[in-house]
């Protein structure tokens, strides 16, 4: 008997001190007594192993995973010296100043930490000096109704007599409206300054010398090319230089169907403004991506000197043509 009891014991895999917490719940009953929901899942079939992902995630290069790092260093060190600068956005609230009774009598109110007055000593009256809370803090309602309204004037004594019409009452007279006349429309109280037909000279100093093209225009800049380019879209995944899934048959074709043509790589890499450093950010990807490209072309038997690569900026994506 006592091997037996040992053996289920320990098939119940509960020690004593389990035990003993189980039989003290037992007694007090309750929610406390009753037994725990089972684990979600308990006793589902156990997962198979064949069914993990055997293969990595595509992952973005090892160039432009630094490139990002370097990008958020960046972004952390502006915003720590732009906080600096500008200072923290918590304003430094003072606490409220101690008001004394309205007694009169002499207490020692001591503040707290969070800046309100502590209940104050009591005087020599016995009564508790309270601490007045400052205006504008309770609200401008309760504010109102807690300041005292001057003393309003006793009503006069009802008249024996019987109460006036409404026709014996008198009419209020509006009050009469006396200001500037209207000014007649149009009229200008100065002659405005003409506009001349040509910029001012530029202003000359001693000792400098004025460039011989300061009265010149300026050039007409170049606009963007917003062309659309043509040949086979080779799609990314967002944000990454790897390419998207279903890309490896239009890489197929345009291997096979190359010939002894040169293929013009058009990378681009998803500029998101018109500054400067974004777009810079922006080539650098497309010129990865193109590395990525011309990597995959070139294991379908693209020589390498068959292919030119260009990045730009703004578009998504790649284009691969013959023509340039």
């Amino acid at each position: 008997m006592p091997a037996s009891l040992l053996i289920l014991a320990g098939c119940h895999h509960q020690d004593p001190v389990d035990t003993t917490l189980n039989w003290y719940h037992q007694y007090e009953g309750g929610i406390i007594a009753q037994q725990r929901a089972p684990a979600p899942g308990l006793n589902g079939p156990y997962p198979k192993v064949g069914l993990t992902p055997t293969a990595a995630p595509p992952l973005p290069s090892p160039a432009l995973r630094q490139s990002i790092t370097s990008n958020l260093i960046t972004a952390r060190n502006l915003s720590l010296r732009t906080e600096a600068q500008n200072g923290t956005l918590t304003p430094v609230i003072p606490p409220p100043p101690v008001q004394a009774a309205a007694t009169g009598q002499t207490t020692d109110a001591k503040p707290s930490v969070a800046g309100f007055a502590q209940p104050a000593s009591q005087g020599t009256t016995g009564q508790t000096a309270q601490p007045k809370i400052p205006d504008g803090s309770m609200g401008a309602v309760l504010d109102a109704a807690d300041s005292q309204s001057p003393a309003s004037p006793a009503p006069p004594p009802k008249s024996q007599t019987a109460p006036a019409s409404k026709a014996d009452e008198p009419e209020v007279a509006l009050p009469i409206f006396i200001g500037d006349k209207a000014g007649v429309a149009g009229a200008s109280p100065q002659t405005l300054p003409e506009i001349p037909a040509a910029p001012p000279p530029p202003p000359s100093f001693p000792g400098f010398d004025v460039p011989s093209d300061a009265r010149l225009l300026d050039k007409v800049r170049p606009d963007y090319d917003l062309s659309a380019q043509d040949g086979v879209i080779i799609h990314f995944l967002p944000g990454s230089d790897q390419l998207s899934p279903g890309q490896d048959s239009a890489l197929s074709k345009l291997a096979g169907s190359r010939g002894g043509a040169t293929l013009f790589l058009h990378c681009s890499g998803e500029a998101v403004s018109m500054s400067a450093p974004d777009q810079g950010q922006a080539v650098e990807l497309g010129l990865l991506r193109g590395k990525t490209l011309s990597d995959a072309l070139k294991k379908l038997g693209v020589p390498e000197r068959a292919m030119r690569l260009s990045g730009s900026a703004f578009g998504a994506g790649a284009r691969v043509s013959k023509s340039g």
